[in-house]
């Protein structure tokens, strides 16, 4: 049995139109994002640098320390970024096309949006020390908290104020924002109605009427002619109509006739019923 036909699809609902350049911005933002961590990774490990020329006597565990947890605060915050650019720029242009498997990505990806941004602002902070270091996960004795305290190499590391600093967390921060505000107008829009019946058009079958309830109802006849202004049974169409490709006609249109109605009332589909033999002249 093959399957029921299609019915046209209707123009590009606007709606789309506007989702897909939404959908454009959230990759470039979202690229945008991931350089912008590899710049900080990038410059905190020359501040790393620049801690160790300081301080010729660092502990070079403490250096390495640093430098791994750089690298793992790069790839958790930068490698989601970039995956979801890739995966909302491959189904723009077929969301653009109307493919609803594409449409239904993008709300995968929006809500996978969501969940590495609660993952990264919640676990973050304790993700990084039991990466590099899983000894730190026990509790830190004595001897440490103090080696802490007198380590030179971390007060000249982080001691005073960086512009880049100022530049590199609001920015991050408003970045993570426009994301997340882009993504809920992208999915918002394809939710709509109008791009959802555009996205699963109804078939061929669901998009006719019933013949039988095409014409406009009820139908009152013309005055004028002889017959009745009565409305015709909702169904049928009327004497002048001419009757389309496959309809049945009723043998006996005047069983359908509302009660009460004048027996000379016109039927669905044909003339008034047969008046009285007139006499030879004319007269009843």
């Amino acid at each position: 049995m093959s399957p029921p036909a299609a019915a046209p699809r209707p123009p590009r609902p606007t709606t789309v139109t506007i989702a897909f350049w939404l959908q454009l911005a959230v990759v470039l933002v979202l690229l945008g994002l991931a350089a912008l961590t590899v710049a900080e990774a990038v410059h905190f490990d020359g501040q790393i640098d620049r801690a160790v020329r300081l301080v010729p006597d660092a502990d070079p565990d403490e250096v390495a320390g640093e430098r791994q947890g750089n690298i793992a605060t790069t790839l958790i915050l930068g490698v989601p970024a970039v995956l979801l650019a890739i995966w909302l720029a491959a189904t723009a242009v077929p969301v653009r096309r109307g493919a609803n498997v594409a449409r239904i990505l993008v709300f995968v990806a929006s809500g996978a949006q969501l969940l590495v941004c609660f993952a990264q602002c919640c676990s973050g902070g304790f993700l990084v020390p039991l990466l590099v270091a899983p000894e730190l996960a026990a509790e830190p004795s004595p001897e440490w908290d103090e080696e802490w305290e007198t380590s030179t190499f971390f007060d000249t590391l982080y001691a005073g104020t960086d512009p880049w600093d100022d530049v590199f967390f609001p920015a991050a921060g408003l970045g993570v924002l426009t994301v997340l505000a882009l993504s809920a107008a992208v999915v918002l829009l394809l939710a709509l109605p109008p791009a959802n019946r555009w996205f699963v058009p109804p078939t061929a079958s669901e998009a006719l009427p019933d013949p039988a309830w095409a014409m406009p109802v009820p139908y009152y006849a013309p005055p004028g002619y002889g017959y009745p202004t009565v409305p015709l049974v909702p169904g049928f169409l009327p004497p002048s109509q001419p009757l389309p490709p496959g309809y049945l006609i009723c043998p006996d249109p005047a069983a359908h006739l509302p009660s009460g109605a004048p027996s000379g009332s016109p039927g669905p589909t044909g003339p008034s019923a047969a008046a009285p033999d007139d006499g030879p002249d004319g007269l009843r």
